[in-house]
């Protein structure tokens, strides 16, 4: 026995929080649920498993019989329960009072409803960086799990990896265990056979333990598993075969951590697994670092240094905007809490934490960024926090450079909303509003990814997987491109800046329009009565095209955030008459085209978003959204001709590449002809009011709720994870 290779089996479950429940209902169908009855059915076979707090959160108030087979298994001994961040936050994106903290709120979750504390952690999506295990042993972590490439990208050589190692930081160690990426290929998609030979292979090179770390929602969720996992009885024979075979006795990490020592300490850099560094890298960057790595093979390819996870926010300014946003209200916060611990501040926190949740900040197969309702939610739980913590807010704005890009912003705030204005553009890219917990520019820009390349040569090839076609595949996602629909590479369109409110370009005559939504205005703020006045002018070379052309806007916030406005000033200081079209373009933020109670009134014309709409000598626009809880009202003085359309993204999950709806774009256009010596004024004036929607229950800590009935599935696009 004392001989056998020890291997590790550890699943990770997770949804967000903000995902539909009934995702959470079918991947809990087709993937949780029989993982653990399997488990259950095999005592033989021990495991570590990690549920994210949503997740234990709805397994328990929706399947009490998942709930009870884990408490079986737990009281047998033949599975521990990790710990980790409750709303699975990337530790290094958020403040270490808040990783903490979500890591021992997640602990005590788990002892409270099992009876037993976490020693170890499960690390969200393996990012890693060298001062986590000082916050990892400050929330109580004994030792978590990273992929081998960490340990590779370290100076390790694969034959060294069949061990566990201690690492630490300020003098504070945990025990850090090398997760398989050759498993993580081969299980479940390969004959058990195949992973049975990499085992032995293993146990034959002197690997004393080997750990198996990835999602469970490979096991039954991603497309074509459910049939082979559950069906056709993978999961059964690899159970069967590693119970069998005289050469591996399987372990939990507590048991490896308590019988097995450390083979020594190490110092890992920072990175995350292989895919994680593509995904946040630039195309053309992302395709040097691949061929870096196949050119240099298997036995060289780690040492290509991996970029940060940071990068996703320097590549997505979007996801950028909202972390350094949730900053903003964790710090408030903080400073609230140190004197106040009231059920509100109480339930604050839980929206912050929530807030937090990885899935929204990046994009990658998994990543969630690209999806509204994900990002909808983050929003909502942040500005209900806020607005707990607006209450005794003194309305006033301020010049700040709060996303950190090397340019002062304009933040209004008051108690109500809150309006932040970005010089690049010269534009609204946040509108907040309180009272509906929505922030109404919530849109996402379309840009190029690598993954749209992998897209065209496979449509090229005939070799995209549609319908059944993408369901029977059982290959890893990693390995065939699927798609919703045919076609997609021929809708790929890419903006060339974020999508925000109050955006320029003109065109004279036939020529090009001249979009100014990249270029970086001159912003000088001035404070009149109720109102704050931007003046904000775009850079000469800009407005070139035309001689003498020169445009001066005046975004007014009054209201305490309510009402944002924009003047356009179009002056001729040229020799002969101008004559453009101008457009001021605003991007809604709204949760899908296809809802009939999102209504959009132009003039006397009704629409949704989903239908392109164009209409002549309008003055007024009216959005309702039933899904958001919001209203604007627009005033266009003079009448002009307006266009509005929904915007689409082309983007990858687990299930392929799908056409995604990202935001409503209103865009209105005038003739003007401006004479020399003389301007022409322009105005779109907007009033937004919110519907009150209450923060969630304060979610109970200390003791065990009961289970309540079934909920409701709601139509719903594929599980996140």
């Amino acid at each position: 026995m004392a001989d056998r290779l020890r291997l590790a089996l550890v699943f990770h479950q997770h949804q967000p929080a903000g995902n539909f429940p009934s995702v959470f209902q079918d991947v809990t169908e087709r993937a949780y649920a029989p993982l653990v009855a399997t488990l259950y059915r095999h005592p033989e076979v021990k495991a570590s498993l990690h549920f994210s707090g949503p997740l234990l959160d709805w397994l328990e108030a929706n399947r009490p019989d998942v709930i009870g087979d884990l408490a079986d298994l737990v009281r047998r001994g033949q599975i521990e329960l990790l710990s980790g961040g409750y709303y699975e936050p990337v530790l290094v994106g958020i403040p270490r009072r808040d990783g903490v903290g979500q890591i021992r709120a997640l602990s005590d979750r788990v002892h409270a409803i099992f009876g037993q504390r976490p020693l170890g952690a499960w690390l969200t999506e393996r990012v890693w960086e060298p001062h986590l295990p000082s916050l990892l042993a400050e929330a109580g972590v004994a030792y978590t799990v990273l992929d081998d490439e960490h340990f590779l990208q370290a100076g390790l050589r694969p034959q060294e990896l069949g061990e566990s190692f201690v690492t630490e930081d300020q003098g504070l160690p945990v025990i850090v265990f090398p997760g398989s990426v050759k498993l993580r290929y081969l299980i479940p998609f390969r004959d058990v056979s195949q992973t049975m030979k990499e085992l032995r292979a293993r146990a034959d090179e002197g690997a004393r333990l080997v750990v198996y770390a990835d999602d469970g929602e490979k096991f039954g969720a991603w497309p074509g598993t459910y049939q082979r996992v559950h069906k056709d009885g993978w999961l059964e024979q690899f159970f069967s075969a590693i119970a069998q075979a005289d050469f591996i006795q399987t372990t939990t990490l507590e048991d490896a951590w308590i019988f097995q020592k450390p083979a020594r300490r190490v110092y890992i850099p920072a990175g995350s697994y292989p895919e994680m560094a593509e995904w946040a890298l630039e195309p053309n960057a992302s395709k040097r670092y691949s061929q870096a790595r196949n050119k240099l093979g298997d036995e060289l390819s780690s040492l290509v240094a991996a970029p940060l996870w940071r990068n996703f926010l320097a590549k997505y300014p979007e996801s950028n905007g909202l972390q350094k946003r949730m900053l903003i209200v964790s710090e408030e916060l903080a400073r609230r809490s140190i004197l106040d611990a009231s059920a509100e501040v109480r339930q604050a926190q839980q929206n912050l934490w929530r807030a937090q949740g990885n899935d929204v900040y990046w994009h990658g197969v998994f990543g969630g960024i690209y999806f509204p309702h994900l990002r909808a939610d983050a929003y909502a739980s942040l500005l209900k926090a806020e607005r707990i913590l607006s209450e005794r807010r003194t309305a006033a704005g301020e010049q700040r450079d709060y996303d950190v890009d090397g340019y002062d912003e304009y933040i209004f705030r008051g108690n109500a909303g809150a309006v932040f204005v970005h010089v690049q553009g010269g534009a609204v890219i946040e509108w907040d509003i309180y009272a509906s917990a929505t922030n109404l520019v919530d849109t996402l820009a379309r840009r190029p990814e690598a993954e749209h390349e992998a897209l065209r040569r496979a449509e090229k090839l005939g070799k995209v997987l549609v319908g059944k076609a993408a369901e029977k595949e059982t290959k890893s996602i990693h390995e065939a491109v699927r798609a919703r629909e045919r076609g997609l590479s021929k809708l790929l369109e890419y903006d060339v800046a974020r999508r925000a409110f109050f955006q320029d370009s003109f065109r004279a005559g036939k020529a090009e329009p001249v979009v100014l939504h990249a270029y970086y205005y001159q912003l000088t703020p001035q404070r009149e009565a109720r109102t704050v006045s931007l003046i904000l002018e775009p850079p000469a070379r800009a407005l070139a095209s035309v001689p003498g052309l020169g445009i001066r806007k005046d975004i007014r916030i009054a209201d305490e955030g309510l009402a944002a406005g924009v003047r356009y000033r179009l002056r001729n200081d040229g020799e002969e008459a101008i004559t453009i079209q101008f457009t001021s373009t605003s991007n809604v933020g709204l949760l899908s085209e296809q809802n009939p109670a999102d209504v959009i009134t132009i003039g006397t014309k009704k629409t949704t978003a989903g239908k392109p709409t164009d209409a002549r000598h309008v003055s007024e626009i009216a959005v309702h959204s039933e899904s958001r809880h919001f209203d604007i009202a627009i005033a266009i003085d003079p009448p002009c001709e307006v266009t509005t359309r929904p915007i689409y993204s082309i983007t990858n999950s687990e299930q392929g590449f799908e056409r995604v709806y990202q935001q409503l774009e209103i865009a209105s256009t005038w003739n003007v002809t401006i004479e020399p010596d003389a301007h022409v004024d322009l105005e779109v004036r907007a009033t937004a009011v919110g519907q009150m929607v209450e923060p969630d229950a304060v979610r109970p800590t200390a003791r065990r709720r009961k289970a309540a009935a079934g909920a409701n599935p709601e139509t719903a696009r594929m599980p996140r994870r």
